[in-house]
């Protein structure tokens, strides 16, 4: 018995030792490349891409500049770090070839989408049941009271409600107890695991024909701040209105990026200048859409939407959304690196311990 705890002990040193090794700073050599080549891939292209790889270390890792080699070749990237701890590598690989992205859209205000999500309800009952619809004594639905859509007390009136209304009963528009539309580009909530069965349904080809052809969805990040149970998502309509369907504005015109702490410790801002390209644009958009909302999309997903009071000049602006102070951060950091001009991976790479 004393045998076997001596080896085990011996066994546990013999893993601390090689866990400790292995946090001894190496040098790091990757090989970067394009995920697909295009006309963006070109030396110009490569040579934008190394700077914002270069800004990256150094504002996410506080990385020295004399530890970081980047070297662009016809249709790649060699990138060499000293002295980097190994634990850090997969944070770094995942930072240098990650797309985030800010963009501001356009949207479309609620009062304008609920007849087209009525029609789509409609049109999912059609399509479940197309035998009850087709008898003579049916008539057309109108629109929907948010007492109708909310109050479904026993499990039968639940069944025919969500016969009758496909979309409507995992999908709740943004109207008061009236029916109007509340004024906003968000047009309704859905809980986190019906979102789902929400993109399926307008994704379907015979509805989405009901929507205009520059309206796209967008799903918010986090539930909203009036949901206590913090279970449900906000669903906004974008308005494209660019002709190769990209934000009118991103953050690639963002010079620099501050965060702003409120006395509030949940009070986070993010103050953003512009260059004077992107403060042109941001001056023509929110002129544009004085009382409309403008929604703030980072990686896919409505971070705010904020409804413009007047035309804001000066390529100045600050943004909320619910961000934590990592969150922010993150941000800030990914903001004053700049965006990649295309998608990149990590072909080959080396550790080599320091002798």
């Amino acid at each position: 018995m004393k045998t076997k705890l001596i080896l085990l002990a011996c066994i546990i040193a013999a893993i601390s030792f090689t866990a400790t090794t292995i946090s001894e700073p190496f040098d790091y050599k990757v090989k970067i490349v394009p995920q697909t080549y295009s006309s963006l891939t070109n030396p110009d292209g490569l040579k934008r891409t190394a700077e914002v790889i270069n800004k990256r270390l150094i504002n996410y890792f506080a990385i020295p500049r004399e530890n970081i080699k980047l070297v662009v070749a016809e249709n790649h990237i060699m990138l060499s770090l000293h002295n980097i701890d190994s634990g850090k590598i997969s944070m770094i690989k995942n930072v240098i070839t990650s797309t985030s992205k800010l963009e501001f859209w356009e949207t479309y205000e609620n009062n304008e989408v609920i007849g087209y999500l009525t029609r789509a309800d409609n049109l999912l009952q059609a399509m479940r049941n197309p035998e009850s619809n087709s008898r003579e004594d049916k008539k057309p639905r109108t629109g929907l009271t948010a007492k109708s859509i909310e109050s479904t007390p026993v499990p039968d009136s639940r069944k025919q409600f969500s016969d009758e209304h496909p979309l409507f009963s995992i999908f709740g528009p943004r109207i008061t107890s009236a029916g109007d539309p509340l004024p906003s580009c968000m047009i309704g909530l859905a809980d986190g695991k019906d979102t789902a069965m929400v993109n399926r349904y307008l994704k379907i080809d015979t509805i989405k024909t009901l929507f205009p052809d520059d309206l796209e969805f967008c799903w918010d990040l986090n539930p909203p701040s009036f949901d206590p149970s913090k279970t449900l998502y906000g669903l906004h309509a974008i308005k494209v209105t660019t002709s190769d369907g990209s934000a009118p504005i991103d953050g690639s015109t963002v010079i620099s990026a501050e965060v702003i702490k409120g006395s509030d410790k949940n009070d986070v801002k993010i103050s953003l200048t512009m260059d004077p390209e992107g403060a042109g644009i941001w001056a023509e958009l929110t002129r544009k859409n004085i009382s409309r909302c403008i929604a703030i999309v980072y990686n896919g997903y409505v971070r705010s939407y904020p409804r413009v009071q007047s035309e804001i000049t000066g390529g100045r602006t600050e943004i909320t959304g619910d961000f934590t102070i990592g969150e922010a951060n993150d941000l800030v950091n990914a903001l004053n690196s700049g965006q990649l001009p295309f998608e990149i991976k990590i072909s080959e790479e080396q550790l080599i311990l320091k002798e």
